[in-house]
């Protein structure tokens, strides 16, 4: 217990099991390199999968905890996986891929998340260049029936709801114009409400295959 106490003090990463261990390390890696590209570029609270053949790419935000990885780890065979945490999007429209090991939750409820390869799901890093092509919000609910339900979304109720699921926004020179520019010309943002992830393949098919 010395041990760790002394190496939280020092500002290291330090915990008794492995695998909390692993979960921490992976938090401390991902807020570093966001904090590290802070008035660079726009940085998404979003999955993002693309399609191998095009480049082309959606991305769906979201709070944590509500559906990102599971999406990402059920329709990202196949696919690329681009990452499951953060989508960085330069200004003409290429996304930085950061395809991190992905956390998946111990237990539906629970705080604690294993950090598990994605070769592990069957998911490939791009090998090629990646363009966005479609920006989603996510609105899982398990109340919802039938097939997914896509809302096209006005710019100005868009930039309420993506806001919040952006890191550094502020520090970027004109921020809010950016973000509506980009939405704008992926042709607007979508709301889309679902039950389960694998209801999403054809959507994800349908707005990559139009990027293209």
């Amino acid at each position: 217990p010395d041990t760790w106490a002394n190496a939280d003090a020092e500002g290291a990463v330090s915990r008794p099991e492995l695998e909390d261990l692993l979960q921490v390390l992976t938090q401390r890696i991902t807020l570093s390199a966001i904090d590290a590209r802070a008035g660079e570029c726009l940085m998404l609270h979003a999955a993002c999968i693309a399609d191998p053949e095009t480049g082309a790419a959606a991305a769906f935000v979201a709070p944590g905890g509500t559906g990102k990885t599971t999406l990402v780890s059920t329709l990202g065979p196949g696919r690329w996986y681009v990452t499951d945490e953060t989508t960085v999007v330069l200004d003409d429209g290429s996304v930085v891929p950061y395809p991190k090991p992905l956390s998946v939750r111990r237990a539906p409820d629970s705080p604690y998340k294993n950090e598990v390869a994605p070769t592990a799901l069957g998911l490939q890093a791009p090998d090629g260049p990646v363009s966005l092509g479609a920006l989603c919000l996510l609105d899982r609910s398990d109340a919802h029936r039938g097939a997914p339900r896509v809302e096209s979304l006005a710019t100005l109720d868009a930039l309420v709801l993506l806001v919040p699921q952006t890191s550094h926004l502020p520090e970027l020179p004109r921020p809010l114009q950016r973000l509506a520019s980009l939405s704008e010309s992926l042709g607007g943002v979508h709301r889309v409400t679902y039950r389960e992830a694998a209801d999403l393949a054809g959507l994800v098919d349908e707005l990559t295959g139009d990027a293209a």
